[in-house]
């Protein structure tokens, strides 16, 4: 088994607000997946929280969700509410978005501004506040929270811009922002990191790549953790993602996917204001059981089923448990295939994604990464629908 982990991103939404409440079945089943009260086989003690939505109003996330000492918890910094315009920028944020990190976490990203979204273009002025921010973890952190320092860009020369200015600050490991669902920024940011030999470097405990959720994404995280693991490199290679909880929002109750196209498959399931009379239809089955499409959705209908269609919490908290779980073998499937023997595992992906997942191992192994991303730079792009190289422009951050 690699050191591949993944964080659910549920602090916030709807199955945030249930973690936080310790929701539990009528039966006493409990919906904390990470506790010691969740069946051991079923377990996922790694969480993520996020600052960005928590630091002004609840300054205890970790002690609302019931977190242990057997708990493994990541820190997002709350960059991402800044970019998007959740959160207006001022520089108090800086202390606050650190305070509460080191509160509230085991492992947490230092407090970038994405040059994207809301300050879309605005690169340098983001790099410039994300500097200050990040000298201010540097100095501040005592030890208690392991801080990644973070990079952002479009392509390979803002990487390595964004690289080059922060890779003096002594942290812990790396994130690389902006690469989700797409290749060409992430062998952009990985190009940065490997050519300054980060990944040698003893002290860098962790790789996180924000965000991710597709399919592909999982299968080049898993070849990044192998390849890294094969030149003698501690970083231990993560991710997150919110994709099982949000999903259920639009009723989304995951039930297969394809290797070969990259993609997720899930029935919709009704709800009581869109559809009253199959709600009604639901309720009165004679199997009312949840489809079974996992083995944890064996456990899951020994405490719930469609007789608790019009139970709000209890109906989507099912859901969302099983989307979690679906969630998470398919990623031990992709380790497996990604950890086999080449033979099997190029049968059971895309061509593309198969020459994709050797350059990766190309880059990691290589003295000269640019070369390597040269090579393969038309793949990158168009696996990422990038025609052209992006253009920077300097705009005042305000």
């Amino acid at each position: 088994m690699s050191k591949f982990k993944y964080f659910p991103s549920f602090s916030v939404g709807g199955f945030g607000d249930v973690l936080r409440k310790n929701f539990k079945f009528n039966d006493g089943f409990p919906c904390r997946f990470y506790s010691e009260e969740f069946p051991e086989q079923y377990r996922h003690t790694d969480f993520l929280v996020s600052a960005g939505h928590f630091i002004r109003n609840n300054p205890n996330l970790y002690d609302e969700h019931g977190f242990t000492d057997k708990n493994l918890v990541m820190g997002d910094s709350g960059g991402y509410q800044i970019a998007s315009g959740a959160i207006k920028w001022k520089p108090e944020i800086t202390p606050q978005s650190f305070k509460w990190l080191e509160n509230n976490s085991n492992i947490a990203m230092n407090l970038d501004i994405p040059p994207r979204l809301k300050y879309d273009g605005q690169f340098q002025s983001c790099l410039d506040i994300s500097i200050d921010n990040f000298k201010y973890f540097a100095d501040n952190q005592t030890g208690k929270t392991e801080f990644l320092n973070v990079i952002q860009g479009d392509d390979r020369l803002t990487y390595k811009k964004w690289y080059d200015k922060v890779k003096d600050f002594k942290f812990q490991g790396w994130a690389i922002g902006g690469a989700s669902g797409n290749p060409f920024r992430f062998t952009s940011g990985l190009c940065a990191l490997i050519n300054g030999k980060e990944h040698l470097n003893d002290r860098n405990k962790t790789l996180h790549i924000l965000g991710t959720s597709r399919i592909k994404d999982f299968f080049m995280l898993l070849q990044l953790q192998k390849s890294l693991e094969e030149v003698g490199s501690k970083m231990m290679v993560t991710t997150d993602s919110s994709s099982p909880d949000r999903a259920v929002v639009f009723g989304t109750y995951y039930s297969g996917y394809s290797m070969k196209r990259g993609t997720w498959e899930g029935i919709n399931f009704p709800n009581e204001p869109n559809h009253p009379d199959i709600v009604d239809e639901f309720e009165n089955l004679e199997n009312p059981s949840f489809p079974i499409i996992n083995e944890f959705d064996i456990e899951l209908n020994k405490h719930i089923d469609f007789r608790s269609v019009k139970d709000r919490h209890a109906y989507s908290t099912g859901m969302r448990l099983h989307n979690f779980q679906f969630f998470k073998d398919v990623i031990a499937k992709i380790e497996s295939l990604v950890y086999t023997h080449d033979f099997l595992l190029q049968q059971s992906i895309s061509k593309d994604l198969y020459t994709l997942l050797h350059s990766i191992d190309e880059l990691v192994k290589s003295d000269n990464p640019d070369k390597v991303f040269e090579k393969y730079e038309h793949l990158y792009r168009k696996m990422s629908s990038t025609s052209k190289e992006a253009t920077v422009k300097e705009h005042t951050f305000f």
